[in-house]
């Protein structure tokens, strides 16, 4: 049974497990949690909670909007952001609750380094691995206010009037994040705390279906596209297409551990990054007419080839934005990532890194895509097409539904029996 309390790992710091065990502790765990961490000084306290709602959206854990009172508060906000795991019992609470410990690492790095992107100010984070449980304390973004933008719905690009300046300066973001890790301007501890090889990559990273597992799930495709061609673009619902994916799927399973090894050798590639930096995990500002991003959602902040974090900022992209500025992405994520101290790398092998990771990553997560949109909307074959309300208005329907056609983009981007080919051929020099 999961306790009220736990101790924490990072900060030593004792702290409530859920939202029902934070109402029990008031203003003295806030004031004892700030001053571990420096939040505040030794000689301010929070005096008042005025505000503690649970706020319901995001699927990764639950959240508080929190707005307290300082005796001092000297430049402190008052507007908070508290994020704890799902609750004990919940089918997915293990799975969302590991990346935590990385984001409350992050976030308490960013107390004590100055980091080349915006990311909301820290208050208090810690992590207990034996729970497994975390807390993260932050400010809370005043959207809608001043300069700061409304939030962004994920999977909704094609309401953007200016979507690929909004992709230019988040890779410009995660990029100079990399570089600066690559040049060593993250601070001592950073390798410690955020280590390579990571657990994904400890003994060998391998993909997780057998290949009768992936045949059920290229079969469950093939179904989906039958019954609703016209919610995949292009010729993604044909048998041609259908054919070459389930041909080129078994050639990445065969190929796997020669596609993982080499992404994650690739040393001048491996830097600490974002692993998902979709568009609607950031926040816009506009100072001067120029437009400004920070970052949220930092759960499995990692060191990572800079290719997978690539994919991971472009999956809920339109496919008209990938296939018109891919390259143009590219480049300015190789000239920033070098700009910031990182090495040097060409664009034609950040290229082929992409298209490999196009191979694992894109196929791996996307591919019970078919069957979740089933699970959450029985009905999608009946939508007239992606834009109806009937698909838009169900989150999880409407994420996996567009996400599946990036990956299908991707995927044959990719030309997976040409990458792998390549790949073979520098396997032998």
């Amino acid at each position: 049974m999961l306790a009220e309390f736990v101790r924490g790992e990072e900060t030593g710091t004792e702290f409530p497990t859920t939202i029902e065990a934070f109402r029990k502790t008031g203003t003295a765990f806030l004031t004892q949690a700030f001053r571990a961490v420096g939040a505040i000084p030794a000689d301010d306290e929070i005096v008042a909670i005025t505000r503690a709602d649970e706020f319901v959206g995001g699927g990764m854990g639950r959240k508080l909007l929190l707005d307290v009172e300082y005796a001092r508060g000297e430049g402190l906000g008052e507007q908070l952001f508290v994020k704890f795991p799902l609750d004990e019992g919940h089918p997915q609470r293990e799975l969302f609750t590991w990346p935590m410990r990385a984001e409350v690492r992050f976030y308490l790095m960013s107390m004590e380094t100055e980091l080349p992107v915006a990311i909301p100010r820290a208050y208090f984070a810690d992590f207990n691995s034996d729970a497994p449980s975390g807390i993260l304390i932050t400010e809370r973004i005043a959207y809608g206010s001043g300069t700061v933008e409304d939030p962004l719905e994920k999977c909704q690009d094609f309401k953007l009037g200016d979507q690929f300046e909004r992709y230019r300066i988040v890779t410009e973001a995660n990029a100079a994040l990399a570089g600066t890790h690559k040049a060593g301007g993250l601070g001592p501890t950073v390798n410690a705390k955020f280590p390579f090889p990571g657990p994904r990559q400890a003994g060998g990273e391998r993909f997780p279906y057998s290949q009768d597992e992936v045949n059920a799930r290229v079969d469950k495709l093939r179904s989906y596209a039958a019954r609703a061609p016209h919610l995949l673009p292009k010729d993604f619902s044909t048998p041609a297409f259908l054919d070459r994916f389930e041909r080129e799927t078994r050639l990445v399973i065969e190929n796997q551990a020669l596609i993982y090894d080499f992404l994650n050798s690739a040393h001048d590639f491996i830097a600490l990054a974002h692993w998902n930096i979709n568009i609607d995990n950031a926040w816009f500002w506009r100072d001067a007419g120029a437009l400004h991003v920070g970052f949220l959602d930092w759960g499995s902040v990692a060191q990572m080839n800079i290719a997978r974090a690539f994919w991971g900022m472009v999956c809920a992209a339109e496919l008209d934005l990938l296939d018109r500025h891919r390259t143009d992405l590219m480049r300015i994520f190789v000239a920033q990532y070098r700009a910031a101290g990182g090495p040097d790398v060409s664009v034609e092998e950040f290229d082929f890194m992409y298209r490999l990771t196009a191979c694992v990553d894109a196929f791996h997560w996307m591919i019970d895509a078919p069957t979740i949109v089933e699970t959450h909307l029985p009905t999608f074959a009946e939508v007239d097409d992606r834009k109806d309300p009937r698909l838009q208005e169900v989150f999880l329907a409407r994420a996996q539904q567009h996400i599946l056609t990036v990956m299908l983009n991707e995927f044959s981007y990719a030309r997976a029996t040409d990458a792998i080919a390549e790949l073979k051929k520098r396997s032998h020099r």
